[in-house]
């Protein structure tokens, strides 16, 4: 599989992965809330239902709300209003429950919850008849309750226990003035934390899930690419061994008729011949290159490469181009040495230093500099050439992208070289960047692992 391919099954796979992940913590989420709140609407309604009693409990007259949330229960006043007639009239159960049945309800739902009887201060009251679960007592919840009539709240004990306290104000007259009554939490955020846990060890174990079947649906999606890539580079790899055999021919005849030819327009008939014919051998050997580069099977030699020694005879192949151009080439070279394969450096910076001279005009520089930095060798060429526009240089890597398509008297290129070039330099473990300004200029940097 190609790099293309390989990346784009990567992204598929993350892209699976991520909605996977998202979904997991959506239902996780909404779980883990539901159960929060089905426990906070269970505690507020024992704490209505174990006030209402505890009014019932000193004969105080029901407001209207307790009264509401003690009959929503199951538990009903046996008059028409808010006030019981005697004790034995104060609530029955609305259901065929036996006494036992009523007692047993309220102990297994309510034993847990502490009830502490206050004075208006907020100080416990001990001398009235009855038997109370003390527990922690909130001097604001009493003020905030006496501002709005009751109160709600959860707070936490000085040793870190979550209690959820619900304090009601008794009307005047009574020995009670504030009821404040509360369950505490430590069960059931024991059970939301052994919840929690269990969610997390799932969602890993979904996570490893979905990642496998991610990559195999990727995998799946981008088979019909990868056949067409496959065919697509068979046929180029068959076509150009096909054309590689008569081009060679046409090659060898024109030279050989151009020898013995008189007639100049005969000679420069043929000359065109064999400029198309160098034209046609060179992309086809640049089709191979990146079909080979394509299906990763172009053998490279890691090498260390001393720069300083390196240069010299790429810089005198180079020279001779840009003297016929009229340009100057500078150059520093700094002694370092890179992991490369010595043969593709040199196609990849024949490529780029060729580009360069081409599109300086006469009388221009452009400058060579290998030196190192961040522990990477750098290889930056630059020209002061009509640069690239803005919008294109997204696309300078593309195969047969051309930022000028208009061929030179002198020179036809294909639109390949730049994408060999990269290719090339992906599979040294290198890096290449361009930056350039339209009308000032082009710089080329090569990064290389320093060896």
């Amino acid at each position: 599989m190609n790099n293309m391919l390989r990346q784009l099954r990567v992204r598929l796979t993350l892209l699976y992965l991520f909605a996977s992940i998202f979904l997991s913590l959506a239902v996780g989420g909404g779980t883990y809330t539901l159960v929060n709140y089905y426990f906070r609407t269970i505690n507020d309604q024992a704490l209505w239902v174990k006030m209402g009693l505890q009014f019932a409990d000193l004969h105080i007259p029901l407001p209207v709300d307790l009264y509401e949330a003690v009959k929503k229960e199951g538990l009903v006043i046996t008059n028409s209003t808010a006030e019981p007639a005697n004790d034995d009239e104060y609530y029955e159960s609305s259901d065929d429950h036996s006494e036992e049945d009523e007692e047993g309800l309220k102990e297994n739902e309510l034993a847990d919850i502490f009830v502490n009887p206050l004075s208006q201060t907020g100080n416990l009251i001990t001398d009235i008849s009855g038997q109370y679960s003390t527990g922690v007592v909130d001097s604001a919840a009493v003020l905030a309750a006496q501002k709005n009539g009751y109160d709600f709240r959860t707070i936490k004990t000085s040793s870190g226990v979550p209690v959820r306290l619900f304090t009601y104000i008794v009307p005047a007259g009574e020995k009670v003035q504030v009821f404040q009554i509360g369950r505490y939490l430590s069960e059931q955020q024991k059970v939301l934390r052994n919840l929690l846990n269990t969610m997390i060890l799932l969602g890993g174990v979904v996570t490893l899930f979905f990642g496998l079947a991610s990559w195999l649906l990727a995998g799946r999606t981008i088979k019909p690419s990868q056949l067409a890539w496959d065919k697509q580079h068979t046929f180029i790899a068959n076509a150009s061994h096909e054309l590689r055999a008569p081009l060679t021919l046409i090659h060898a005849g024109v030279e050989l008729s151009l020898r013995k030819a008189e007639n100049p327009e005969q000679r420069e008939l043929l000359s065109d011949v064999l400029s198309d014919t160098n034209y046609m051998n060179k992309l086809i050997e640049d089709l191979l290159l990146l079909s080979r580069l394509d299906s990763g099977v172009l053998k490279l030699d890691l090498l260390p490469v001393n720069m300083a020694d390196f240069m010299p005879e790429l810089l005198r192949q180079v020279e001779r181009l840009s003297q016929t151009r009229s340009v100057l080439l500078n150059h520093e070279i700094n002694p370092i040495k890179i992991n490369a394969d010595p043969v593709r450096l040199k196609q990849v910076l024949l490529i780029i230093l060729d580009n360069a001279v081409r599109n300086t005009p006469s009388g221009g520089t452009v400058g060579i500099k290998v030196a190192s930095s961040a522990n990477k060798g750098l290889v930056e060429i630059d020209d002061n050439g009509p640069g690239i526009p803005a919008e294109m240089l997204e696309k300078v890597f593309d195969r047969f992208f051309k930022v000028d398509d208009q061929p030179s008297m002198d020179y036809r290129g294909s639109g390949l070289g730049l994408s060999i070039a990269k290719s090339l330099v992906d599979a040294q473990n290198g890096g290449i960047m361009i930056v350039s300004d339209a009308g000032k200029g082009t710089k080329v940097t090569l990064t290389f692992d320093l060896a």
